[in-house]
């Protein structure tokens, strides 16, 4: 005779709904709705109570996940305990609070003591949240490219600002694309060399369709040598920061065989602005980049050392001045020339008998500063934004200085991508209590998120 066990009942577990209250500046609290719990792993609604958790000096409802598969118990033996601020909803409240929180440090620039007092968190908390983001852009989309597609720029500006790491300065060179508006190019380094130069404007080439014919820089030696040495044709804009403001040069670079011609222009700032008849100067040079023949070192074999007789003493002359030759001196030596510009037809028509290089270099600069004066401003834009938005926390070297501003302008470029990242870092639920507005309570009431 065999016997049956029935055995105990399966348990039915019902949602669960808790209340959400808001507590006010005097102290007042008050309910604004109830929010259904979930799982904060799982998602599931199959959750029970599970005590009290203690908090500082009172006692917060728990609750525990009864879904057998969550992939809580895939690491743990017992199920995951959360309590209302941390339930699955109740996260996702406060990430989309988030975005707003990061489109303000991001992208708008605001400071970190000024989001401390605005969401009601420490500023040690604006820096964590600001490291999780960091790391989850990594994760998710890399560092290495700053960009997500090839850009259609032909023109870029670069320009460098300095940071201050524990007292040393270090620079930070950025090439910024004229008709994307993103910044294509970026390197920390303690130097302004040529080669930091380089590679800066490699990594903005890389990232167009085209490539980059027309640069635009302050007179940095560094970046004048770094476009002359390309091997390619260019052609370099050059606004300095200092007086005269209202001159500008114009630096067009070409090859024929083993010789670089240089041709430059010396205008004023405002040539581009208006229509009318302009005057400026140019003047061209070729430099034979044929390598030296290799001589051995020392006396030729069979030579002696002879003395060699002083000549007779000639009425002296004024020594030329060593050294690079100065920027403005096209506008002392240069040959004098006339265009008719015209910004609002795109056309520059110079006189007859100049040289087709020039007109080519002058219409080149008119596709960058028609109708605005020519002024590396674009980048100078993009210095301030680094300067106020970075705050360099955590170690203290140039790669992971690096990397934080990589992350910084690659949300720059693409502030779309606030949207897709989830960081990993639990937000405290205050954070989400403190920071509702009425009207976003009535569009959770309608949305059926709260009951």
């Amino acid at each position: 005779m065999l016997f049956y066990m029935k055995g105990r009942k399966k348990k039915k577990y019902d949602p669960m709904w808790r209340s959400v209250e808001v507590q006010t500046e005097n102290g007042t609290r008050f309910s604004i709705g109830e929010i259904q719990l979930y799982c904060p792993v799982c998602g599931s609604p199959l959750v029970g109570g599970f005590g009290t958790h203690k908090r500082k000096d009172t006692r917060v409802e728990a609750f525990q996940c009864k879904n057998k598969y969550c992939a809580h118990l895939k690491r743990y033996k017992s199920p995951k305990q959360f309590v209302l601020t941390t339930s699955h909803r109740f996260q996702e409240l406060i990430t989309g609070k988030l975005q707003g929180f990061y489109e303000d440090l991001m992208i708008e620039g605001a400071r970190q003591n000024t989001l401390a007092k605005k969401y009601g968190i420490s500023e040690a908390q604006v820096s964590a949240l600001r490291s999780e983001l960091e790391k989850a852009i990594d994760a998710l989309h890399g560092l290495d490219a700053l960009v997500r597609e090839l850009q259609p720029d032909c023109a870029v500006a670069i320009d460098e600002t300095f940071l201050k790491i524990e007292g040393t300065s270090i620079y930070v060179i950025l090439a910024t694309g004229y008709k994307s508006r993103k910044i294509l190019g970026v390197k920390v380094s303690k130097t302004r060399s040529e080669e930091d130069i380089r590679a800066v404007f490699d990594e903005a080439d890389k990232n167009t369709v085209h490539g980059i014919s027309i640069l635009t820089s302050d007179a940095l030696n560094a970046t004048q040598s770094m476009a002359k040495n390309l091997g390619r044709e260019l052609t370099h804009i050059i606004h300095p920061h200092k007086k005269p403001y209202m001159k500008a040069v114009i630096k067009h670079y070409r090859y024929e065989q083993d010789e670089r011609i240089t041709t430059t222009i010396g205008v004023t700032t405002d040539f581009f602005k208006k229509r009318g008849k302009k005057r400026f100067r140019f003047q061209e040079t070729r430099t034979d980049l044929t390598p030296p023949i290799k001589r051995k070192r020392g006396r030729p074999k069979g030579s002696t050392m002879k003395r060699k007789r002083n000549p007779p003493k000639k009425v002296s002359e004024p020594k030329k001045k060593r050294g690079r030759k100065g920027l403005y001196a096209v506008f002392t030596k240069g040959k004098i020339g006339y265009a008719a510009v015209d910004p609002y037809r795109h056309t520059v028509k110079l006189k007859k008998g100049l040289s087709s290089t020039v007109a080519a270099a002058l219409n080149t600069t008119l596709y960058v500063y028609n109708l605005k004066s020519i002024q590396n401003n674009l980048a100078e834009n993009i210095n301030s934004f680094v300067r106020v938005v970075m705050r360099l926390t955590g170690p203290k070297t140039i790669e992971f200085t690096e990397q934080r501003i990589r992350a910084t302008l690659k949300i720059r470029n693409h502030p779309e991508l606030l949207r897709g990242v989830l960081i990993t870092r639990r937000v405290r639920g205050d954070f989400l209590l403190n920071n509702l507005k009425l009207m976003e309570c009535a569009e959770l009431l309608e949305t059926g998120i709260i009951m």
